[in-house]
């Protein structure tokens, strides 16, 4: 009778705890009270089963029908949860395998007591309760990050089971079997766990240095738009958002710098002041949107017919400027000018309609006119305006 009531608590502990451990390992798509459905359905199978073997007096079908009521309750979970089939074997195999090593040390630990039957039953609720317990609070997350990944570990879980199993289902007495093959049993389930952690440790690993990567990532990648946004704003500052040339600001900025290497180097440059005849006529007839337009063509127009080291800007409104770096002499500057005034009185086609520009320009020389970066615009400004009283359209040369 006793040896009944150890069998049907022992057989009980296990298939109520491996129910709760399978649920653990999954993720379950219902709440705890299907888990309790499932696990008193185990629960009452078990009872049952007991009785039957222990009456036919086979331990050993009984190992094996309990592991077979594993397989059943299984499939019966694989509904319940959100992994994919495989995800499900990969886990059930583990659950499996737990389950055996567990059966195997309750066993040997239970027989180091004078009541080895009921020592082997709490024994093995404890280290149900301790495995359940350090998947919780430990190894769930990189647990999850294996069954997500299962191909990779499929071949040692099998492997695991491989061994295990061969003791459990190659013998005809499984009591005899557990306590003739000890020391190869401990052994194998002392290179299972060490396997199971050595997979946990260097998994821990890889996710630290995949997060650290991760990180490094994102701080990589926040960086670059940091950079991104710098140079937006650098582009919102230093150039025109109609044109795209360089505006003002950037203009006296790089003015100021040109002056300043000039005057090491002994350099020569000139500085064009450039005022669109006629633009105030376009916006008033046919809108600023084509206004727009011919400022950006102006735009174009300037940079395509000055050389790589000339520097052009839109100043505002419908003026421009642009710096001769390195001149020679004044002929050479106003050359280029003449250039420039003939192509910006050529018509524009703006959808369908032409529209025609004139220019006055105004050139003071750096150092002949001025050696002040302030007093060269002005005396440029003054030139243009030279060239706008006399009748507008062409260039004038600030004389001192």
């Amino acid at each position: 009778m006793n040896d009944l009531i150890e069998n049907i608590l022992r057989g009980s502990v296990s298939s109520v705890m491996y129910v709760i451990l399978l649920f653990t390992l999954t993720k379950a798509r219902f709440g705890r009270k299907v888990t309790i459905i499932v696990a008193t359905f185990a629960f009452v199978v078990n009872i049952s089963s007991t009785l039957w073997f222990y009456v036919y007096g086979d331990l050993t079908g009984l190992s094996r029908f309990t592991i077979l009521l594993f397989i059943v309750v299984g499939l019966a979970l694989k509904p319940l949860t959100r992994q994919t089939f495989m995800q499900w074997c990969f886990t059930f195999l583990t659950t499996v395998n737990i389950a055996m090593m567990i059966i195997i040390l309750s066993f040997h630990l239970g027989r180091l007591f004078p009541k080895p039957q009921y020592a082997n039953t709490v024994f093995r609720l404890l280290l149900y309760i301790l495995v359940i317990f350090l998947f919780e609070r430990y190894l769930l997350t990189f647990y999850q990050s294996i069954v997500n990944n299962w191909p990779m570990f499929s071949v040692l879980m099998i492997a695991i089971f491989l061994n295990l199993s061969y003791f459990f289902y190659a013998t005809d007495d499984i009591k005899n079997t557990l306590a003739m093959y000890r020391t190869p049993l401990l052994l194998l389930v002392s290179l299972s766990v060490a396997a199971y952690g050595t997979l946990f440790y260097s998994l821990k690993k890889i996710i630290t240095m995949y997060d650290l990567e991760m990180e490094n990532l994102k701080i990589q990648k926040e960086s670059g738009r940091l950079q991104k946004a710098k140079a937006q704003l650098e582009q919102y500052a230093n150039y025109d958002t109609l044109t795209g040339l360089p505006n003002r600001r950037f203009f006296f900025d790089t003015l100021e710098r040109i002056v300043a290497e000039s005057e090491k180097a002994a350099g020569r440059f000139v500085l064009l002041y450039i005022d669109l005849d006629g633009f105030k006529d376009i916006n008033d007839n046919y809108g600023h949107e084509v206004g727009d337009t011919v400022l950006i063509e102006v735009g174009n127009r300037l940079v395509k017919h000055v050389r790589e080291t000339d520097f052009v800007a839109r100043l505002g409104g419908d003026e421009f400027a642009i710096i001769f770096r390195d001149i020679e002499d004044m002929k050479s500057a106003v050359d280029i000018t003449e250039n420039i005034h003939t192509i910006l009185q050529e018509p524009m086609h703006i959808g369908t309609l032409d529209c025609s520009i004139n220019s006055s320009i105004g050139l003071a020389a750096y150092p002949d006119t001025a050696k002040e970066s302030e007093t060269l615009v002005r005396d440029a400004d003054s030139a243009m305006y030279g060239i706008k009283r006399n009748g507008k359209g062409g260039y004038g040369i600030f004389m001192n």
